[in-house]
């Protein structure tokens, strides 16, 4: 930990803490908090793993729970089965440009801005995965990411 950091009280992140994690009272929401993670990762200078944007939300019944997971690298989503593209961008609101396919599972979000990439994952865990949120959680859900 150098200088500043100990003076300013910033403690050195944690190698082994999840890259993003929201709700942790950071951000207003789970899009917000994608958005910032997209921004963040598409600012690193090497970026050739991919990382898993795991959401949850309410499950069957009121105290259970359903997983849904989005792979990602670079400017490219990996799902583990097709998704319609068009339901996708009309509930995420964003140009067509914003999300094509690039294989049988895969797709490309280079066209969308951090914002619209995030409303794209939300379309998809929402609508396509099932992803509700629970009862308490008003109109929002879990998610994180990880390596």
């Amino acid at each position: 930990m150098g200088f500043l950091d100990r003076l300013f009280g910033k403690k050195p992140a944690d190698p082994n803490a999840p890259f993003m994690e929201h709700p942790t009272g950071e951000f207003n929401s789970a899009v917000d908090a994608m958005a910032d993670a997209i921004k963040r990762l598409r600012a690193l200078p090497e970026w050739n793993d991919w990382i898993t944007f795991c959401a949850q939300g309410a499950g069957q019944d009121e105290d259970s729970d359903h997983l849904a997971e989005i792979r990602m690298r670079k400017d490219e989503l990996r799902l583990d089965e097709p998704i319609e593209g068009d339901s996708v961008i009309r509930h995420a609101g964003v140009p067509p440009s914003s999300l094509t396919r690039t294989g049988e599972n895969n797709y490309s979000i280079a066209n969308a801005s951090p914002a619209d990439a995030a409303r794209i994952m939300d379309a998809i865990f929402r609508h396509h995965l099932g992803i509700r949120p629970h009862a308490d959680e008003g109109d929002d859900y879990a998610i994180g990411a990880e390596w």
